[in-house]
């Protein structure tokens, strides 16, 4: 496994963790899950890692600063902005102005959780299997 490329979920949500977490290590063993609560922690950590993580999977609404303002963050911050870092949210609920805003801000994709399991693994099973298969900057690591 490789170890410095885990997938990033933030979600301050316990129920949805709990759900959504073995359903990740399920469809991608191969990337470690770590899971933050909010914004805040989340942007704490890419600023002190060295990982190149998978991808960034968020909630937009999260305690401290939320999905789009971490987003912001991320973009404003050239040593993050370089990394390249995919960024889906994944939400619930979901409102047109949010999905443009949240495009302006050039994620990678934008997905409303579905209400039951199989639905919520299908749409993780997909966006998992497009950027498993997508070349991408984070694919290539220096010598």
């Amino acid at each position: 496994m490789n170890t410095d490329t885990p997938i990033i979920l933030i979600d301050g949500d316990e129920d949805d963790q709990l759900m959504l977490k073995p359903i990740l290590q399920e469809i991608a063993p191969q990337y470690p899950i770590l899971i933050f609560n909010d914004g805040q922690q989340a942007f704490d950590y890419l600023k002190t890692t060295t990982d190149r993580p998978f991808m960034i999977i968020s909630e937009i609404s999260l305690r401290l600063i939320d999905g789009l303002e971490l987003r912001r963050q991320i973009e404003a911050d050239q040593s993050l902005k370089k990394r390249a870092i995919p960024f889906i949210f994944f939400t619930h609920p979901v409102y047109q102005n949010l999905v443009e805003e949240a495009y302006e801000l050039t994620i990678q994709g934008f997905f409303e959780k579905q209400s039951n399991l199989t639905s919520m693994r299908r749409q993780l099973e997909a966006i998992i299997a497009y950027w498993s298969n997508c070349l991408h900057p984070n694919r290539y690591v220096e010598d």
